[in-house]
């Protein structure tokens, strides 16, 4: 049983404590995340959201949430999204560009909301279709703070192969 797939079942049952067991693989995977405080607050086929507090390793010399912080929440929940939709082991991934475009400071915690068109997926999903094939595909991720105000906008550029 992939892990995904025991999430899954867990998410059936409890879909705090699914969110809970993504934020513990997503710090093993990428250990940086650990430091950020990162917490995983939501991951469906719609959506995921990531969050991260303002705290000493996450803010910058003038007190707000540091840009490469607010850049990797980012990443990291477009990433949740897309390995939750195409599961590692069956998919490989890349981010391939990065657009991004900041509205407002980041002066507490912030979560990051990846909502991608359903058009997105059906995108991606068509190129997809066997061995080898690959598919490349604008991603939205919005950043807002834990007040609701939006902080930033950025677009992945995802290249996606079936392995």
């Amino acid at each position: 049983m992939l892990a995904l797939d025991l999430v899954e079942r867990l998410r059936q049952v409890s879909p705090s404590a699914a969110n809970a067991l993504l934020t513990v693989a997503v710090k093993n995977i990428i250990p940086l995340s650990s430091v950020m405080g990162v917490r995983v607050e939501d991951a469906s086929d719609a959506r995921a959201q990531v969050s991260v507090p303002l705290k000493r390793r996450t803010r910058n010399h003038v007190g707000s949430v540091y840009l490469g912080v607010q850049v990797t929440v980012m990443e990291l929940t477009m990433g949740v999204w897309l390995f939750r939709r195409f599961p590692p082991g069956r998919y490989l991934a890349l981010v391939n560009e990065l657009q991004v475009s900041f509205h407002a400071k980041a002066k507490g915690g912030v979560r990051a909301i990846c909502e991608p068109s359903p058009e997105t997926f059906n995108s991606l999903d068509a190129a997809l279709q066997k061995k080898g094939d690959k598919a490349r595909e604008w991603i939205p991720v919005r950043l807002e703070d834990f007040e609701g105000t939006h902080i930033a906008d950025a677009r992945f550029l995802a290249v996606l192969k079936k392995a």
